[in-house]
């Protein structure tokens, strides 16, 4: 068997990331989130990849009771999920979008929920279509429909 060798060179931070990588990354698997995060409070890494799933975790609660949309809005959270999951495992320390200033405390959940608002007010904007406006002093058509017909076939036995 194999013994992992220590690269020379490397640092606390380096040794820590290299280590507990696959840890940080098991992280963002739902629940696993707060059970890492409590029994691995050695690991800078791990804390941060946990403490972003946890959020993403509690997310995902609320998120699952909403009827119709929220299917829409749990795709979201989970693409979060596999976004932290992949930097994890890649040994990186990137943020998720919006979680993980929301888990350092840097952002509040309204923060978040205005950015999120104002980003929707684009969205539905956006695919409004854009209503024309008579011009002033111009003269408006209005056409009629026209005569009714009669489509009743003569009685041809008298």
């Amino acid at each position: 068997m194999e013994t992992a060798q220590t690269p020379p060179n490397e640092t606390p931070e380096q040794a820590d990331i290299r280590i507990n990588k696959d840890v940080a990354a098991f992280s963002y698997v739902w629940i696993m989130s707060v059970i890492i995060y409590f029994s691995r409070k050695d690991s800078s890494f791990i804390r941060y990849h946990s403490k972003q799933g946890i959020i993403l975790f509690l997310l995902s609660i609320p998120v699952s009771l909403i009827p119709g949309i929220g299917s829409y809005l749990m795709f979201i959270v989970v693409a979060g999920m596999l976004l932290g999951f992949l930097n994890a495992a890649n040994g990186q320390m990137r943020d998720v979008p919006l979680v993980g200033p929301l888990s350092r405390g840097e952002m509040s959940l309204s923060d978040v929920l205005h950015i999120l608002m104002n980003w929707l007010k684009k969205v539905v904007a956006s695919t409004k279509k854009p209503q024309a406006k008579p011009e002033t002093g111009s003269v408006t058509v209005v056409s009629t429909p026209p005569p009714a017909v009669d489509t009743k076939t003569p009685n041809p036995i008298p």
